[in-house]
């Protein structure tokens, strides 16, 4: 994590390779901004600790009890992500936390016509800690060129759910549809356990998409959704939702990958779902509710709420 309470700056943000020929923002003032927290058990609840802020990205916690996990909003006031945006959000979960961090909303993404926007994580885990990590869907509109960049350090005993969700665009209006319309996107995940790489997951979808190119990547849905979770799981452990297919697999290191696609809010139920659920599974063992479901605290009127 970078120094407190040290700016955030363009040159703090990885460019990859596709977009070489593209720049950031030149005025960084409310373009190029982000979080740097930690997470500190106190009296048996994750406490965000040693905050910075940067403008537009603001942190909101919200506290439970010990018998529920944190929830932390990181809150983008804007539209989303304009050309030239970039976010930085550094995280350190310490030991015995149970937190859910989340946007609190879905992440719009501009055209850019001078540069790209992008979002990068740099996440830390100690060792008895579980930490769950819903950025909230992401919505590219036509034009956009984004990096996605997701650097995570594990301890050996650590706990991390990941949850991604990409939307076609916005919806299909005839002729002037913006669905599978983006100029570029690029995806970069890497996990470490102890210092050791074990697992690294990177796309680039260039667009626009023909029909056959969606079918081929989204299988004709308008949503496609994944989830990385550290450690073997039970199948069960997963929501199972009609219309949206899954699947699972192992990793070399031992570790779970499931992907979907299917209806936008089905994709999302199954992902947020899944994710708590497992929480849950990692904490209290098969059978318990979702973690933040079983309580009257969050009302159904969330982007991750189920009726």
């Amino acid at each position: 994590m970078g120094e407190f309470p040290a700016r955030i700056v363009a040159q703090d943000f990885v460019t990859p390779p596709e977009f070489a020929a593209w720049r950031l923002a030149p005025e960084g003032s409310g373009r190029i901004g982000g979080a740097r927290f930690s997470l500190k058990n106190r009296d048996g609840e994750a406490r965000v600790a040693q905050l910075y802020e940067q403008i537009p990205i603001r942190v909101s916690p919200l506290q439970f009890g010990p018998a529920e996990p944190t929830l932390v909003y990181l809150i983008n006031p804007t539209a989303g992500l304009l050309d030239g945006d970039a976010h930085l959000i550094e995280i350190h979960a310490e030991a015995n936390t149970r937190t859910v961090v989340t946007g609190q909303s879905a992440s719009r993404m501009h055209p850019c016509l001078k540069g790209f926007c992008t979002q990068q994580w740099n996440v830390k885990v100690d060792d008895g800690a579980v930490l769950v990590i819903l950025p909230g869907p992401a919505i590219p509109f036509a034009g956009t060129r984004f990096f996605q960049r997701v650097h995570v350090e594990l301890g050996r005993d650590a706990r991390l759910i990941w949850g991604d969700l990409w939307f076609a665009g916005r919806y299909a209006r005839a002729d002037a549809s913006e669905q599978f319309r983006f100029e570029c996107i690029i995806q970069e995940m890497a996990v470490q356990r102890e210092g050791k790489l074990v697992y690294r997951d990177r796309f680039t979808w260039r667009g626009p998409w023909t029909d056959d190119a969606a079918h081929w990547y989204f299988a004709g849905q308008p949503a496609a959704g994944s989830i990385f979770v550290t450690g073997d799981i039970a199948t069960d452990s997963l929501t199972q939702v009609e219309d949206s297919r899954a699947a699972t697999f192992t990793t070399f290191a031992g570790d779970t990958c499931c992907r979907f696609v299917g209806p936008s809010d089905r994709v999302v139920h199954a992902v947020v779902q899944s994710s708590l659920r497992l929480a849950s599974t990692l904490t209290s063992g098969a059978g318990h509710s979702p973690w933040l479901m079983k309580g009257h605290h969050l009302a159904p009127v969330h982007w991750f709420g189920v009726p």
